[in-house]
């Protein structure tokens, strides 16, 4: 099945606006290699999962399309591993798989779409630091930028204020050694270092953030757990499941919010020979994987698409080493943060493995 036929590409050429959509920018000029790359994935994938590609691919609603790449991308890089699609269960529809062992697995793939441009935020934040260097004042500041700055960020009333208050602090001989700038659109924050600036350094020492981690934990969370639920009261609960997070741009997520998310706080990290391994033991914090009702959950794929290059994502696999099912330490065919053998009762020693991190998914 042909998921961008030829006339969907010149009708999307004609359709005024909708140029923020994927689909449009999928068929427009500049995207011919993403539609041969996900023809050829999806064709790989076999008529089991054809007639839902061409429905979610061929939507204008971003939400809908990402999720298709999502699911594409996901089944692309197991189906490199070993893994095999048999079929879809409705409602959803559920996606089931057979591991290279043969064990039927359930596959959940959730969609995340990112409301940054990585591009565009490193524009603004360039042109807020070359304004912040023109501030004229002997004294030197550090900037945090709360939250992405919009596309089309003024800075010179931001420049003005910070001017402003240290010139009241250099008058003064002292003051608040911080200051917010607080709008609808911006939220800045500001501290004097305590030095002074030499000779022709710049007043402005470091910009720091956005730190956006644990709002992503905030919205990642919910729904894993939502989805673990769906999973263990739905169709295909008599079998180890899989869960799969994509998102449109890269992860904000950092290692340790998302090891507290799935196993707790370690009990001991050891370093040796430059190999770091972490020890879970019995009296762990509350996780997801840890909890007695989500044992069925064999593991948790990380999966981000590349801005620069489309048709290529970033994977790697959280394992859950209290499985009823667990996945083997190659067994995703990505990184992978999985148990050595050999752990005792309920303690598991756990390290990352060494598969490449970046793949092609056509």
């Amino acid at each position: 099945m042909e998921l961008f036929p030829e006339r969907l590409v010149s009708d999307l050429a004609r359709l005024p606006g909708g140029s923020h959509t994927y689909l449009k920018q999928v068929c427009g000029p500049d995207g011919s290699a993403v539609r041969d790359c996900l023809q050829r994935a999806t064709e790989r994938l076999g008529p089991v999962y054809e007639d839902r590609a061409a429905d979610l691919l061929s939507s204008l609603d971003n939400r809908r399309f990402f999720q298709g790449f999502a699911e594409v991308a996901t089944l692309s890089l197991l189906a490199r591993a070993g893994w095999r699609l048999t079929r879809l269960v409705q409602p959803g529809p559920r996606i089931e798989l057979v591991s290279p062992s043969g064990q039927p697995t359930a596959l959940l793939v959730l969609a995340f779409l990112q409301q940054t441009r990585p591009g565009a935020e490193e524009e603004t934040q360039r042109v807020l630091r070359e304004a912040l260097g023109r501030v004229r004042s002997k004294l030197r500041f550090v900037a945090l930028v709360r939250r992405w700055l919009p596309h089309d960020f003024n800075p010179e009333p931001v420049r003005r204020a910070v001017e402003i208050w240290l010139g009241r602090m250099a008058r003064a001989g002292s003051g608040e050694r911080y200051a917010t700038y607080d709008d609808e659109h911006v939220s800045l924050e500001f501290c004097v270092t305590g030095e002074r600036v030499r000779g022709r350094q710049s007043p402005l020492a470091l910009v720091m953030g956005p730190f956006l981690a644990h709002r992503t934990l905030s919205v990642v969370e919910p729904r894993v757990v939502a989805e673990a639920d769906r999973h263990v009261n739905g169709p295909l609960r008599g079998l180890p499941a899989v869960l799969s997070l994509v998102a449109d741009q890269p992860w904000a997520l950092t290692p340790g919010y998302l090891r507290d998310l799935l196993l707790g706080r370690p009990d001991r990290t050891a370093c040796e020979g430059g190999v770091t391994t972490e020890t879970y033991g019995a009296a762990g914090s509350v996780a997801l994987f840890r909890d007695p009702a989500y044992t069925s959950l064999s593991g948790l794929m990380l999966i981000d698409r590349r801005p620069a290059e489309p048709t290529r994502v970033r994977a790697r696999a959280w394992h859950n080493p209290w499985a009823s099912v667990p996945v083997p330490q190659d067994g995703f065919g990505v990184l992978g943060f999985c148990a050595l053998p050999g752990g005792e009762g309920v303690s598991r020693v756990m390290r990352w493995g060494e598969v490449p991190a970046v793949l092609d998914i056509g």
